[in-house]
């Protein structure tokens, strides 16, 4: 299909087949394939059918030298110009630190920072180097996806924790049922959409659960809430079977995005470190880091994200009005990156590097990683042409592309009212051309 296709217009197509591209992106109504391959996205249901990398079979990749064509264990043209560069300087560069680049790989579930080089490693696939290259090694122009059957039965737990302390062994229960989707809404989330939980309630987890046998998904589901009902500091878990009870239990997990937009008090949401992601071990220290970082400098934080694979999705407010809110924003970026750092965790982890935090690619990935990310691109695009500056920007100030603050493009009259309505109204798939 083209790349252009996006994952609507996709299960539009497929869903009357039964079958699905089994993504769940919050902007699956207008993410692209092509952007989804481009990022190794992943969304909600990842902790059971993994990111993007693994639903792609093939692609076509426009270059200078002309179409390159992938196919997942298929050897590529031996005579292309890029395959001829990467067979002559590339390849045996990775072989070479392969070791040290794999000692050093962040132990996550997700990750998307640079080229995925844990991938070449297991696959040994030049599509595995494509998929996640944000743009920087050509142009995509055709893929090939595999398509897996949608699971006729679903049911739906929502439970409620007294206190982060539980968060991780909650979590290690229900990923011992095999849930299709597992989502986290800290306290500063259910605040912001001023959810209808106890007050008293610090975190929401909210998971699906999918199969073919009506009797066994029930079975899974209520033996899991059983178990969680028992756990000391679980204020309540609830049970949802039917469509509409479901939609209900899960309604609470959208508007954050629309409502933060619509702040008219100075604050800004700020999406800076909006895609770390740890070990699930880790999760609650993560939240936790994040939360001094925040507290530290007095700027407020949302939190939410994929908690099966502990991966945290982060809105910063800072009030943008005060003099010196970038410096505190600073801070936040430096403590959080230490934090994940620490915890063997990653900054990106299904957004991709981009220029935020291609500043960051070494002191993860260490040196050696840099220079094979410098022989991939070298064999792909010897001229530099493709994407510039990202994934391997790393001398780039991370902040200086903000939307706002003293280096903000400044937009002509009318847009950025435009702009801030469709984040407020939520109406992101619209186009932002103005007449």
């Amino acid at each position: 299909c083209s790349p252009s296709v996006s994952l609507r217009q996709l299960h539009a197509a497929t869903l009357p087949h039964g079958l699905h591209l089994p993504l769940d992106p919050s902007s699956a109504a207008w993410a692209t394939l092509g952007g989804l391959v481009a990022t190794n996205a992943a969304g909600a249901r990842t902790v059971q059918h993994g990111p993007m990398r693994r639903w792609v079979e093939g692609a076509v990749l426009e270059t200078d030298d002309g179409p390159l064509t992938l196919h997942r264990g298929v050897a590529p043209d031996p005579d292309h110009p890029v395959v001829r560069r990467w067979q002559r300087e590339g390849e045996s560069l990775l072989r070479q630190h392969r070791e040290t680049i794999l000692a050093r790989w962040p132990a996550t579930r997700k990750n998307t920072l640079g080229f995925d080089l844990s991938a070449w490693y297991q696959s040994g696939d030049l599509l595995d180097l494509v998929i996640g290259s944000e743009g920087t090694l050509g142009v995509l122009t055709e893929l090939t996806v595999r398509l897996a059957p949608v699971a006729p039965i679903r049911m739906a737990l929502r439970v409620v924790l007294g206190t982060r302390r539980v968060l991780v062994p909650a979590l290690e229960i229900i990923r011992g049922y095999d849930p299709a989707v597992l989502e986290f809404l800290d306290a500063s989330f259910l605040q912001v959409v001023e959810a209808p939980v106890s007050p008293d309630a610090a975190a929401v987890l909210l998971a699906d659960l999918e199969g073919t046998d009506e009797a066994l998904v029930r079975s899974r589901a209520l033996h899991c809430q059983e178990e969680l009902i028992a756990m000391p500091g679980v204020i309540e878990v609830e049970f949802a079977a039917e469509p509409a009870m479901i939609a209900e239990l899960w309604s609470i997990r959208h508007g954050a995005s629309s409502r933060l937009a619509a702040l008219a008090d100075g604050r800004e949401s700020l999406q800076v470190i909006e895609d770390g992601c740890v070990p699930p071990a880790a999760l609650a220290e993560y939240l936790d880091a994040v939360e001094a970082a925040c507290r530290a400098v007095a700027i407020d934080v949302v939190m939410f994200g994929h908690a099966g694979d502990g991966h945290v999705h982060v809105n910063l407010l800072p009030n943008v009005h005060h003099p010196d809110w970038l410096p505190r924003v600073r801070s936040i970026y430096e403590a959080v990156a230490q934090a994940l750092l620490d915890l063997g965790g990653t900054p990106a982890g299904e957004h991709g590097t981009g220029r935020l935090r291609a500043p960051l690619v070494a002191r993860f990935l260490g040196p050696e990683a840099v220079s094979c990310f410098h022989a991939i691109q070298a064999a792909f695009d010897p001229v530099g042409r493709w994407n510039p500056g990202i994934i391997l920007g790393e001398h780039a100030d991370p902040l200086r592309r903000l939307k706002v603050g003293p280096d903000a493009a400044q937009l002509p009259e009318g847009v950025a009212e435009r702009l801030r309505e469709i984040d407020r109204d939520a109406r992101w798939g619209e186009g932002r051309w103005v007449e």
